[in-house]
Order: structure tokens, then sequence, then C-alpha cells
């Protein structure tokens, strides 16, 4: 649907991330001129989650009523040769096509797009412009915005850490999981729900949960893991890693007392990397932190036949950490 406007009266703001730009469009005007780009279709550039077309649908049932309201605004990140702004009015460089992407607001915009032209003609809509931005910035915006939103996955707003040209605990940790599960000859080959979102039937472990548990390890100033992390050695953690995990899989093969996923779903994997450091610590006591090592403790662990903790949660993690210590102990 083309515009039609060709000035439109804008309110200029700042505030120390940056400058904002404000103003009062007709909706049939704009949203048919939003991009939406996924993270999930779009690993460069896309910042938004998957379209929730229940969302969309109950949106556009709810817009089409006598009484409905999205008095919040739409965030749209623009660049100036599509935008521009000119004595306190801003300018559609073009009739049609895209004008910029949505940095919040993508299923009210989508809703929207579902009204019948007469319907979406009693709509106007706060618009709120970016200008020229750059990915890592829309990220930041996104997820200072919905980061305590229950509809935003954990694991999406880990994976935008990766867009931080700098470096990070968690952008450390979001690569390490990406790059063990990408890997064919990874324990971790193909079970991390990368974004949140499963995939393949062997998925059964979040990329957040990866990267929550992962994560406190390596900050921990005083752990093990922390001291790669400073020395740039993000590789040794993937190592240790592979190690540990590995060396599970094939001792776990000759004991049936947990499953096969057991360690790769929430409360096992948090086990297992809640003792990590500790086992690094001694595994580098003994100069030995290789597969070898871990397959010893793993063997031990095993080897003690005790039944899988009963519940789910921090209780059951702390009991499988101490079993794994204990049989670290006993080499």
């Amino acid at each position: 649907m083309p515009n039609t406007l060709k000035s439109i009266p804008v309110l200029e703001y700042t505030q120390p991330g940056g400058f904002f730009y404000s103003c009062v469009l007709p909706a049939a005007d704009i949203v048919f001129r939003l991009d939406v780009r996924r993270r999930s279709t779009d690993p460069e550039f896309g910042i938004q989650r998957d379209e929730n077309l229940r969302r969309v649908a109950e949106i556009g049932e709810y817009a089409s009523g006598t009484s409905a309201v999205f008095p919040t605004p739409i965030i749209v990140s623009v660049r100036s040769e599509n935008v521009r702004i000119q004595d306190g009015s801003l300018h559609f460089e073009t009739e049609r096509g895209s004008v910029g992407h949505v940095l919040d607001g993508q299923h009210r915009v989508l809703g929207l797009k579902t009204l019948s032209a007469e319907e979406i003609a009693t709509f106007q809509l706060l618009v709120v412009f970016v200008f020229d931005i750059d990915v890592y910035s829309e990220a930041t915006i996104f997820t200072t915005i919905n980061g305590n939103q229950k509809q935003v996955s954990k694991s999406l707003m880990y994976d935008l850490f990766a867009l931080n040209p700098g470096r990070s605990v968690e952008k450390t940790c979001h690569e390490i999981a990406k790059s063990l599960h990408d890997d064919p000859t990874s324990p971790f080959a193909g079970r991390i729900k990368m974004l949140g979102t499963k995939v393949g039937p062997a998925e059964t472990l979040s990329q957040a949960a990866f990267v929550d548990q992962l994560s406190r390890q390596v900050r921990d100033a005083k752990g093990s893991l922390h001291k790669f992390y400073s020395s740039g050695e993000d590789w040794a953690i993937r190592k240790i890693m592979a190690n540990c995990f590995s060396a599970i899989d094939e001792a776990r093969s000759n004991f049936n007392d947990f499953s096969e996923d057991y360690f790769y779903r929430t409360t096992g994997f948090g086990g297992v990397v809640q003792a990590l450091g500790q086992l690094v610590n001694q595994g580098e006591d003994k100069g030995d932190i290789s597969r070898g090592f871990f397959l010893r403790v793993m063997e031990q662990f095993f080897s003690l036949r005790e039944p899988p903790p009963e519940g789910v949660g921090n209780s059951a993690m702390l009991q499988i950490k101490t079993r794994l210590l204990t049989a670290a102990s006993r080499l």
C-alpha cells in the first residue's frame, strides 16, 4: 500500500544511548512498509523472534473491534537514504517499498496487516524511528525492551549476544554452544535447541540452559574455566566440554541407570557443569584434563550404581555434582 504523506511533523528527543524521532502516522501508511528481520532466517542481521501466528490472529481480532487501542509506539530502524528529517518534519524518500524494519511491535504490525482497508483506516499509530544504527545497537534496544517479558525466548536473548562486536562471557558461551551443536563429531551434535526452538528430535537441551550453566562457571573468577576465558583460550573451554561429555557417553553405555539423554537435559547437564570447575582443578593437579581423565571419573561415577536423583531443578543438579566430585576423589 503506497504512502501518500510527504511531510510528517516529528518530535526529536535524546537519551544517553542515542536520538529518537516520534510521530503519528496512519496505520495504513506505515505497517505495509515495514520489514521484520528474524533471527532464525537472517542470522547476520535478524533480531526478531519467530512469528506467533496465534498472537497475530488474536491481535487482528482485537483490532477489528470498536474499542481497540494501541497506545504504545512501534519502534523502527531506518536508513537515511529511505527516510530523512528536515525542518522538524519526517519525509519518506519514496512512496512505495520498505522504509525500515521493526525493532519492537512486530505482532501489532502483523495483526494490523490482517485488517480490511476500512478497519485499518480507523487507526493512527505512534511510531518511533531510530536512524543508521548497527545491528548490535538494534539488538541492544530489542533486549532492553523485551528482556523481562515471558514472550521472548531466553535462548534468543543469548543468541543476540553474538552480535556484540566485543568480547563477553555470554558471547563466548553462545559460540561454544553453537560450535558444539554444529560439529558432527561433538557429543552435543544436534542436541541443543538453538534459539530455544526444537528443530530435530535429539534436541533436548535449550541454548539458554547451556549458556546459563556454563557462563556461571566461566564468570567465576576463582574457577578454573575463568582463567581460560581471561587468556582468550575459549577453544580450551570448548575442548573440556567435549572431553567431559564424550566421556559421559562412553562410560554410561556400560551402565543403564541413566537414560541416553539424561545429561543432555537441564538437570543432568547442570549437575555436570556445576562440578566441572572442580573436576578441572583436580585434573590439573594430576597434570591431566584429557578425555581419558574425564573417562576415569565417569566410570567411577557410574560404577556407584546410584539411580538418577528424584525430581528436577537445582536440588537434583547438586546431587549429580556431589556424586561426580566423590567419584573424582576416589581416583
